[in-house]
């Protein structure tokens, strides 16, 4: 009886089972690598990939700017700050977000201190991810 419990729970398995040496090829569709390919060349020339950083404020006058730019560095040291200029406003823009999920976690971070923030979408490089 022993046996043939062992031969019916065990056979299939013997049977069934894969060798050690079986290979595994991938094969992708025709055309992908053309479009990773293009891909790449697009985030060549774009400068970066697409992502989100939170707008502070934007202003006329560089004075009144630098100074939420200094108040924004002492309380969130960790967070990056960017100061652009754009003809006629100065505008400062926090963070390097892949996602704007990403933004609005850290929307919600400074919005006791920064109440005014809000998204924005923006070509971000790939070194300031990391």
């Amino acid at each position: 009886m022993k046996v043939v419990v062992f031969i019916i729970y065990f056979f299939p398995v013997l049977i069934f089972s894969q060798s050690e040496n079986t290979k595994c090829e991938i094969k992708n569709e025709k055309g992908i690598e053309y479009l990773v390919h293009k891909y790449e060349n697009i985030l060549k020339n774009t400068g970066g990939i697409n992502g989100w950083r939170l707008q502070l404020k934007f202003k006329a006058k560089e004075s009144e700017i630098i100074k939420i730019k200094l108040k924004f560095i002492k309380l969130f040291p960790d967070i990056p700050v960017f100061l652009e200029y754009q003809e006629p406003y100065y505008r400062i823009r926090v963070g390097n977000c892949r996602t704007k999920l990403e933004a609005l976690k850290i929307k919600d971070l400074i919005k006791k201190h920064f109440t005014d923030t809000y998204p924005v979408p923006e070509i971000i490089s790939i070194t300031d991810l990391n």
